[in-house]
């Protein structure tokens, strides 16, 4: 067996290195199975001992190539003694398998998308594969570029928060600790930011996400996440909460006057407000059903809050407040898939009743023709009453709110509610 010290003594000189460097780069790019190198740009000195190597009769001219198989019997019968891939790892070290690191990192991308897609599969979530499709198209490893991460990781924490949204009331700093473990994951200027905002916007329906700040503060309020403690609002109407504090005093005035109220998180936060067993909170989508409500009924109307779409923290903070303190809420939305999943959302709060949203509500009106636009989107569910998305699904148009005016108004203005 020949001396690895001497051999590598021999070979490891700078007049063969070009050799050896071209050699190991063939070799590692076809996983060992190149016949040629071609070394470029070699000066005289490595010409000559290339051509004293390989028993040539004259120099070589540049660029230089040379048969694999015939440098392995060279370089064998040479005072070093050593095959051609025991040369290459003495003179610079172990020989990597490019080809297989490559097909070993394409089976592993693979792998992490066909993950993804089933993460989205289990939850039901297909709205979000347009998201998935367009990080995959480049946008995760732009990302991952930028911030020096790796693109599984970065994935793992959009696909963790885009699965949450959405968020169902929470502020954005919260929503960040609950999902990512750091209330600063999705700040302005985060890398994982407009990935995240990227799959709000096919969750709401954004074609794009905005340039603007105020843009972003919408898109997130469109998914249930607040930016802040005064973007967040509830608008209420008759509301006479118990408490002896400044928004308590003015929910009263104002449902005196018959005129609605918008109420901000950091009022709810700061005041006293206080609801019992007994009270009555009917909870809508769409702030038009409110504003006929203080137009017909005024001061009359039973109280009513008003959800604005995907509700706030706001909304939340007051419902859940509302529920502790015994009070029952009578929730409904849009019969469409969107408003299942609001109404399923507000629900959420506690000692929750659909008001208006059950399947019989819903076959009423499509028979009196009070429909809207055909259903579109994801197919909702609706855990109140299961026969109202078979219904809806059947006959496969929508029912607004707005075409169920006059139930609803009747309910308020009398103080009862029919499920």
């Amino acid at each position: 067996m020949a001396d690895p010290s001497r051999a590598r003594a021999l070979l490891a000189g700078a007049q063969l290195a070009p050799l050896f460097e071209a050699v190991r780069r063939r070799l590692e790019e076809t996983g060992g199975a190149a016949r040629t190198a071609t070394v470029r740009g070699a000066p005289l000195e490595c010409r000559v001992a290339i051509a004293d190597l390989m028993g040539w009769s004259s120099v070589p001219a540049e660029p230089v190539r040379v048969e694999l198989a015939d440098l392995d019997v060279a370089l064998r019968e040479s005072a070093a003694a050593v095959d051609l891939r025991a040369a290459v790892e003495l003179v610079s070290g172990p020989l990597r398998d490019l080809a297989g690191e490559r097909r070993a990192r394409r089976s592993a991308r693979e792998r992490l998308w066909a993950d993804a897609q089933a993460a989205l599969a289990g939850e039901g979530r297909a709205e979000l594969g347009p998201w998935l499709d367009h990080l995959r198209s480049g946008a995760l490893a732009r990302a991952a570029r930028a911030s020096g991460g790796a693109e599984e990781a970065l994935l793992r924490e959009a696909l963790r928060a885009a699965l949450r949204l959405p968020a169902g009331g929470k502020l954005l700093p919260v929503f960040a600790s609950e999902v990512l473990g750091d209330p600063h994951a999705l700040d302005p200027g985060s890398v994982l930011t407009p990935l995240v905002l990227r799959a709000a916007a096919s969750i709401a329906g954004w074609r794009e996400v905005p340039s603007g700040a105020g843009g972003r503060r919408r898109l997130w309020a469109d998914v249930g996440v607040d930016c802040d403690p005064l973007s967040a609002s509830v608008l209420v109407h008759a509301l006479r909460p118990g408490g002896t504090g400044l928004l308590a005093r003015q929910l009263w005035e104002s449902a005196e006057a018959g005129e609605p109220r918008i109420i901000t998180l950091r009022e709810l936060d700061r005041s006293d407000l206080a609801f019992a067993c007994g009270d009555v909170l009917h909870v809508c989508e769409n702030p038009a059903v409110l504003a006929s409500a203080a137009d017909a009924l005024g001061p009359r109307s039973a109280a009513l809050a008003c959800a604005e779409g995907v509700p706030s923290t706001a909304v939340m903070n007051l419902l859940r407040r509302a529920a502790s303190g015994g009070a029952e809420l009578r929730v409904r939305a849009d019969l469409d898939w969107p408003g299942l999943r609001i109404a399923a959302q507000l629900m959420a709060a506690g000692s929750a009743r659909p008001w208006h949203m059950a399947a019989r509500d819903y076959r009423e009106a499509v028979a009196a023709g009070r429909t809207g636009p055909p259903l579109d989107g994801p197919r909702g569910s609706s855990p109140w009453d299961p026969a109202l998305a078979v219904a809806m699904e059947e006959a496969g148009v929508s029912v607004p709110e707005e075409r169920l005016l006059e139930a609803l108004l009747g309910d308020l203005g009398s103080g009862r509610s029919t499920t």
